[in-house]
């Protein structure tokens, strides 16, 4: 059937259709999120001492932390129900807030990179844990440090899929790139070596709307504003 409407070419209302199946396939799959090469995702958030442990945290004291990997990487695992990722991570950075009053600070040290101890996904739970070691880091009241843990749960958001190894991350959670802040929920921990942790609260930075959705949006407000104009160029005589 073809849409027309008086004084009006067919031809014209042909364009808007197809403008706005471009906008529907942004809305729905994402024209970013889509891409067949993979991504490099950082993600990125703020950890929150709630209580008093030793000299070492002070409730109130924050971190900002951020990590990179490739979501391209591949599975080393072989088992269906934990899939490895050490290698993809590339940077890993923990920044004591100016204000800390507690004496912990992660800057004098290096973390450890490419591989991380641990990168996996739980496709039984849903679930993505990151365990990032080092060199230099102070002890944790009077502990030597152990390793800073971040995990993140999609249960209820997305549904792993882990068929053994050899597939990427981004396979194995079904999109490219995961949206870390759409998580249900995030965990943190510092531990030293007795695998003590203080208690934290840990939140995920927001991830900025795809540039292919921002794009369409454009487009189409675009033609709110000039359409009229252009169909009047070809009203029909």
């Amino acid at each position: 059937m073809t849409l027309t409407a008086p004084g009006y070419t067919p031809r014209a209302f042909s364009a808007l259709r197809a403008l706005m199946v471009l906008v529907a396939m942004a809305g729905t799959t994402g024209i970013a999120p889509t891409n067949a090469r993979g991504a490099t995702i950082t993600v990125a958030g703020l950890i929150t001492v709630d209580a008093d442990d030793g000299a070492s945290f002070k409730a109130g004291d924050t971190f900002t932390y951020s990590f990179t990997f490739d979501d391209q990487t591949v599975d080393t695992a072989t088992e269906t129900f934990n899939a490895r990722f050490n290698a993809g991570v590339s940077a890993f950075s923990l920044t004591p807030g100016g204000a800390n009053v507690g004496t912990w600070n992660p800057s004098v040290g290096t973390f450890t990179v490419a591989p991380v101890n641990n990168f996996a996904l739980n496709a039984n739970g849903d679930g993505i844990t990151l365990q990032v070691a080092g060199s230099g880091l102070p002890a944790i009241n009077g502990n030597p440090f152990l390793d800073v843990g971040l995990s993140f749960g999609f249960g209820g958001v997305r549904d792993f899929v882990d068929s053994g190894s050899g597939e990427s991350f981004a396979q194995v959670v079904g999109v490219s790139p995961l949206n870390f802040s759409t998580a249900a929920w995030a965990f943190a921990e510092f531990r030293n070596n007795q695998f003590q942790s203080p208690s934290l609260a840990t939140t995920v930075n927001p991830v900025p709307e795809p540039a292919g959705l921002t794009l369409a949006a454009g487009a189409v407000a675009g033609l709110a504003c000039g359409g009229y104009s252009m169909f009047r160029c070809r009203r029909t005589r």
